[in-house]
């Protein structure tokens, strides 16, 4: 059975580039034939009046003296050199003050229920709803996804 099917999509196959191959063949015969054709056509020119061709159809007319190509030389010049820009001098900024440990990194949670979250430091977290908690010295801290940031 599976012999069949080989054999079967072999002659498939083989039909098929056979159709290309005339299809192909078919379209280089028709552009000759058309490049023959237009070859035929007699050169235009114009009417004596000068404002329509004097046969038609006709083809272009082959050029008279074919163009050289003109020498010219190729001028490359330095890229002119660049100066730098002068240094200037930045003023000096009045210094920070210190932050005392006002911003602090979130606390991972390592467990959480309905009343609240355990951070990572082992300290329990009361929530408030809505994502707010508080701390055991009742600051109000935010609690987003598994981290807790006071």
């Amino acid at each position: 059975m599976n012999i069949a099917k080989s054999a079967a999509f072999t002659v498939v196959f083989l039909f098929g580039m056979a159709v290309c191959e005339y299809a192909w063949a078919d379209q280089a015969d028709q552009a000759d034939q058309a490049a023959e054709d237009y070859a035929r056509l007699p050169v235009c020119k114009l009417s004596a009046d000068g404002k329509a061709l004097a046969v038609e159809p006709c083809r272009t007319a082959p050029a008279k003296v074919p163009m050289p190509r003109r020498p010219v030389p190729q001028i490359i010049q330095r890229m002119p050199a660049a100066k730098p820009p002068p240094k200037v001098a930045m003023p000096t900024s009045p210094p920070l003050p210190a932050l005392d440990g006002i911003v602090k990194p979130p606390v991972p949670t390592t467990s959480c229920d309905a009343a609240g979250c355990y951070g990572a430091n082992g300290v329990r977290y009361n929530s408030l709803g809505a994502g707010a908690v508080v701390t055991p010295s009742g600051k109000v801290c935010n609690r987003s996804g598994a981290t807790i940031q006071c």
